[in-house]
């Protein structure tokens, strides 16, 4: 049986969220107190501050890159660059602990030890496995790498298909919106 917890943080955090309110939503029915279900929250939300944190300091590493090459090696007459804003990421909530991905195996755990636990509730969690594709048909792999400029190179294995679509959906857009569709790599 494939595993439930995403491999991928960003789909972590997502999947953290979601159990979160899965969790909430189901409280009730599963007896969970209002301490299990501020741990998820927690949880979330901690999981969120972290990855997100990263990848502010990634990109405001990459501005200091910039930054130092235009500062030491900048044509003459270039204009001083501004220097880079720490970026903010704000603060763990107050309850946070580590060993999130553990807790979230703990708790699903016991969510469907639960005598009113139903499938439907695991989906609504997020504890279930994935569904398998069909078999014989690989999914292709998308990899990507943070360039200068806020420019992302894409490198992929078509794995035997003709082409792929690639769709971006970002902060609070609820949709999927195409991005390209791409034959070649990168």
């Amino acid at each position: 049986m494939p595993d439930y917890v995403a491999t991928n943080e960003a789909d972590l955090v997502i999947q953290l969220n979601d159990s979160a309110a899965g969790v909430s939503t189901h409280a009730a029915t599963l007896g969970l107190t209002p301490g299990e279900v501020l741990d998820a929250a927690n949880d979330a939300e901690s999981a969120s501050h972290a990855v997100n944190g990263q990848s502010l300091y990634t990109s405001k590493s990459q501005e200091w890159t910039e930054y130092k090459r235009l500062l030491l090696y900048g044509p003459l007459n270039t204009p001083t660059p501004i220097t880079p804003v720490a970026p903010a990421v704000g603060t763990l909530p107050l309850g946070a602990r580590a060993a999130i991905v553990a807790r979230f195996r703990q708790r699903a755990d016991g969510i469907k030890a639960k005598p009113n636990y139903t499938p439907a509730i695991g989906e609504d969690c997020r504890i279930v496995g994935a569904i398998a594709g069909p078999p014989g048909i690989p999914k292709p792999v998308l990899n990507g790498l943070a360039e200068t400029g806020f420019v992302i190179r894409l490198t992929f294995a078509m794995l035997g298909h003709d082409q792929i679509e690639i769709y971006s959906k970002r902060g609070s857009e609820t949709e999927w919106t195409i991005i390209t569709v791409d034959s070649n790599s990168p």
